[in-house]
């Protein structure tokens, strides 16, 4: 199957024309399926039939249709604009779960087909794929996908399932813990730390990113992958690195790659057509008001509604997560309403060298930490961290905490 905007590229991809819906063999089963379907309708405010035709239905992961009648649909994780995304669980002969996986499916996308309308491979797919292939371990993995061509195609994604929830979840489990509680019990910035170092080293690797061990040839020019969507529900907590190097604490994996792309300042269509694309509250001043944001200043420094992306998006979107999680922030809503009052604030913005936050300080946390994040969150790009200076500030960062762990073998404890 062809792959969007990249000319020559073919990709080998599972495919079946049955319905996605066939029911699975554990539904065979009466009261198993009452159970489940009464927990789930109690659960989940926005059930309905098309979500239980989804979580009822046959995993399609196994190519043995034996092997595949040994999953079942266990939890509903989520629903959006994306579609629905559901837990099967495999069980043994003798009823043990022994594997887990995300089901990830999805409408056909109209942006993924080829010049003929014939359908293409999601990009999301291709970009989270070559950053496996490429060592990048802060991605949700993608196992498998599925291909459902019928009278209204559909994909099915096949993710790793991470068992810690996400960093929206982090944050509502402390803010839930104080509010019980009259605490005010902050996230350790050893984590802290430890997620910035995650993020950056995901941005390097989109940066760096290429497509040959897809077997598709990278396109000339400095290319890179923008995720455009990076937000605390869209990254989920993995587990703890492997290394007796690392503290214990869950990897960050950046997930929900739908919107992303992969392009070059010089990309036409970069930004030109990507305004609209992720969440308004997590966007960076840039993409604001269709790229118009600051264009009445003295000095506009954005470079006009149609100047592209860099990789500064991603750096800014990095530094509003890490502010979230310091100030327990939901929705990004307190930089949300910093940025937007900052606009007509331009003299003062210059004085604070362009930074939303005015001078950021924490009686929590380190300068070192806060400068980091005040850098990360400055209203013009070019005065932002490039992802190699923001992999080295990270790194730098870490290693006091890690360097105190491999000598007592103690980490503050961060409460999942």
């Amino acid at each position: 199957m062809k792959v969007r905007d990249l000319p020559g590229a073919n990709i080998r991809i599972a495919k079946t024309y049955n319905s996605p819906y066939d029911r699975a063999k554990w539904t065979d089963d009466n009261e198993k399926t009452r159970r489940r379907v009464r927990r789930w309708r109690q659960e989940i405010g926005w059930y309905d039939g098309r979500v239980e035709a989804f979580a009822l239905s046959r995993s399609y992961l196994e190519f043995d249709r034996e092997d595949d009648y040994m999953w079942e649909c266990t939890d509903i994780l989520g629903q959006g604009a994306f579609g629905m995304v559901g837990k099967w669980t495999k069980f043994d002969k003798h009823g043990r779960a022994v594997d887990d996986v995300a089901i990830k499916q999805s409408e056909l996308d109209k942006r993924e087909v080829d010049e003929d309308g014939n359908p293409t491979v999601p990009t999301e797919a291709v970009l989270v794929k070559a950053l496996m292939k490429q060592g990048c371990r802060n991605v949700a993995q993608l196992r498998e996908l599925r291909f459902f061509d019928g009278a209204r195609p559909k994909w099915r994604l096949y993710l790793e399932y991470y068992r810690y929830g996400t960093l929206h979840d982090l944050v509502q489990t402390y803010r839930a813990r104080n509010k019980r509680r009259d605490y005010d019990d902050r996230i350790p910035e050893a984590f802290m730390w430890q997620a910035f170092h995650d993020f950056a080293q995901a941005c390097y690797h989109m940066k760096v990113l290429r497509l040959d061990s897809m077997g598709v040839r990278s396109p000339q020019g400095d290319h890179f992958a923008l995720h455009l969507d990076l937000k605390g529900e869209n990254v989920l907590l993995g587990n703890a690195p492997a290394s007796e190097e690392c503290m214990p604490y869950p990897t960050l994996k950046v997930a929900d790659w739908g919107m992303a792309e992969y392009t070059s300042l010089d990309d036409d269509r970069n930004s030109r057509k990507w305004k609209n694309y992720g969440t308004i509250v997590w966007m960076p001043p840039e993409q604001r008001d269709f790229g118009r944001y600051g264009e009445g200043w003295d000095r506009p420094i954005l470079g006009g509604k149609n100047h592209p992306f860099s990789m500064k998006h991603f750096v800014w979107q990095i530094g509003a997560n890490i502010y979230g999680l310091m100030t327990l922030d939901v929705h990004n809503k307190n930089i949300n309403e910093r940025v937007n009052q900052a606009e007509g604030l331009e003299n003062m913005l210059r004085k604070h060298d362009y930074s939303c936050l005015m001078g950021y300080r924490s009686s929590y946390y380190s300068s070192e930490l806060t400068n980091l994040v005040e850098d990360c969150l400055r209203i013009d790009p070019a005065r932002r961290p490039s992802p190699y200076e923001l992999l080295g500030r990270t790194q730098d960062g870490l290693a006091r905490y890690t360097d105190r762990y491999r000598k007592t073998g103690e980490h503050p404890r961060l409460k999942l």
